[in-house]
C-alpha cells in the first residue's frame, strides 16, 4: 500500500529538520576548530584554524636561537604540516558526521563540500540569501517534490 502524500510529506519535513541540524551542528564545530601542533624538536608550536591558515607560530624557548635557519624553517614547518593534517581530518569527520560528502584537496585552504550540500537543483545564483538558508530552502523544496510526486 502507498503512503498517502501527507504521511510523504511529514516524512520529507522531518528528515530535513534531521539534515538541517546536523548542518547546523557541523558548521557551529567547524567555527571553533582550531589545533595548535608542536614541532618534534618541542622547540616551535603553531596553531591553525579552520582554513588551515596559522593563526599564531610560538617559540616554545630560547633554543631556536642556536639553531641554524634551515633547521627552524624545518620545525616550523613541521608543526604547520602536523596542525593542517589534524584539522583536515577534524574538518572531514565534523562533514561526515552531518553526513555530508567531503573532498581534500592541495589547492584550496582545506576540504570542502562536494556540490549542493542539499537537493538535486543547485541554488539560484541571483538569490541574496546566505548559502546555508538558500541550502536549506532547496533542500525543502525537494523533499516536498518528492512527497507529493511533483517535478
Amino acid at each position: 500500500m502507498e503512503t498517502p502524500p501527507v504521511g510523504r510529506l511529514e516524512h520529507a519535513l522531518t528528515d530535513f529538520a534531521e539534515r538541517y541540524g546536523a548542518l547546523t551542528r557541523a558548521r557551529e564545530q567547524l567555527r571553533a576548530l582550531s589545533v595548535t601542533a608542536c614541532s618534534r624538536d618541542d622547540v616551535v608550536e603553531v596553531t591553525v584554524g579552520a582554513d588551515e591558515r596559522p593563526a599564531s607560530i610560538r617559540f616554545v624557548d630560547e633554543r631556536f636561537r642556536e639553531m641554524p635557519a634551515a633547521q627552524l624553517a624545518e620545525s616550523v614547518l613541521e608543526a604547520l604540516s602536523t596542525a593542517r593534517a589534524e584539522v583536515a581530518a577534524r574538518f572531514n569527520a565534523a562533514m561526515s558526521g552531518a553526513g555530508l560528502p567531503v573532498q581534500a584537496t592541495r589547492e584550496t585552504a582545506g576540504p570542502r563540500p562536494q556540490g549542493p550540500l542539499w537537493g538535486r537543483r543547485p541554488a539560484s545564483s541571483h538569490a541574496p540569501v546566505p548559502p546555508d538558508l538558500r541550502a536549506a530552502v532547496v533542500a525543502l523544496t525537494d523533499s516536498v517534490c518528492d512527497a507529493i510526486r511533483c517535478v
